[in-house]
């Protein structure tokens, strides 16, 4: 039954904070994709200050911190965001260094190929010298350049088949990660064509294990939620294509992907008037509490009385459904305030738990239904 969830979430100190939170059932049916972030700008400057080493110091430590919650399990990797070609101090590929580093660790790690980096010999050559551990895999990324290259079969083909044989992959057990990336302007409709057109043929070449992922959420709070100080709700468009597309083809081997509470776009760096907000994940949407600036009155203070309206609205799970809604219920009794990497780690936890119990609840009433026909 796919009802294994596949977050695709950045390795900073608010995601893992809210993966070690997580109840041990959630994690046992939750293998993240940790985007390893690049460091650079004010964080590049202090680390210098530092160590001599400090991109290889900022990979132990982001290591340090999946292992501390992943030993033992399986986690998908992705340096994409970090330039094809880049080297650590010591001279050795980003990719491979923190995968040595995380398997030296105990993690299951698995690394990403991306399509968007194939046709770089280093990054193949990299690629095709990594030893994986027992039971890790590679996990192919295919992202909106291979969408567009569905349009040229013959030269998607071409690459995937390099890939096969460059890094002697197995597709029964190679997982391919469609990723549809931010959909906020797309429909519901294109979504689905999408996800059919390129299922139907990663499954052609025989593929067994596809994930589709999609975002929804837009890149900045006055997109999702347009007036200050109100609430709004913002259509998760990805579960709702994913529901449609496995209630068409309860056989389908579809399994979901998003990327969490971020937008893929949403800036790391915190803007000198950016406005309080609680993003609280509900069956197919979000529910979006918006205040205004942390300049204004009451600053990261009003993250009380938004909370206040999470927990006496409709959508409220209880306390105990996650440590994200402890966290809620008792910033509204103004116990706790948080800052915005407290809100990273409160968001998340709900939203993962959130999605995950919705995954099982749906996989199972689909093989109830299956099971009766």
């Amino acid at each position: 039954m796919n009802n294994q969830y596949f977050p695709i979430v950045r390795a900073k100190a608010g995601e893992m904070e809210a993966f070690s939170r997580l109840d041990k059932s959630t994690i046992a049916r939750c293998t993240p994709v940790f985007e390893v972030t690049k460091l650079d700008g004010r964080d590049l400057e202090r680390a210098r200050k530092r160590s001599s080493t400090p991109f290889e110091d900022y990979l132990d430590t982001r290591a340090k911190n999946i292992a501390d919650v992943f030993k033992d399990k399986h986690v998908i990797l992705d340096v994409s965001q970090w330039p094809v070609g880049f080297t650590t101090e010591g001279g050795e590929q980003v990719l491979s260094y923190i995968c040595s580093r995380l398997d030296e660790l105990g993690v299951i790690v698995c690394p990403v190929i991306g399509y968007d980096r194939w046709e770089s010999i280093e990054y193949r050559e990299t690629i095709k010298s990594m030893n994986l551990a027992d039971k890790a895999f590679f996990c192919i990324r295919l992202d909106s350049l291979a969408i567009e290259d569905l349009g040229d079969p013959e030269h998607l083909d071409e690459i995937i088949e390099d890939m096969i044989s460059s890094a002697n992959l197995s597709e029964a057990s190679t997982p391919v990660l469609i990723d549809i990336g931010d959909v906020t302007k797309l429909p519901v409709q294109d979504i689905m064509e999408v996800v059919e057109t390129a299922y139907g043929h990663m499954k052609g070449l025989g593929f067994d294990y596809i994930i589709m992922s999609a975002s929804s959420i837009p890149d900045s709070i006055e997109k999702a939620v347009k007036e200050r100080d109100s609430n709004g709700m913002v259509q998760r468009k990805e579960m709702i294509v994913w529901k449609g597309f496995m209630s068409a083809n309860p056989g389908a081997s579809l399994y979901f992907s998003d990327y969490g509470v971020r937008n893929p776009r949403a800036s790391d760096i915190i803007a000198t008037h950016m406005n309080v907000k609680i993003r609280y994940t509900v069956s197919n949407a979000f529910f979006i509490v918006r205040g205004h600036s942390i300049q204004g009155e009451d600053g990261y203070a009003q993250s009380q009385k938004l909370s206040r309206e999470i927990v006496n609205s409709i959508h409220y799970r209880e306390p105990d459904f996650s440590w994200g809604d402890l966290k809620i219920m008792e910033c509204s009794l103004g116990k706790i305030t948080g800052s915005s990497t407290n809100w990273i780690s409160f968001d998340t936890n709900h939203h993962i738990e959130s999605v995950a119990s919705e995954i099982f609840e749906f996989t199972t009433q689909l093989a109830a239904v299956a099971a009766r026909v």
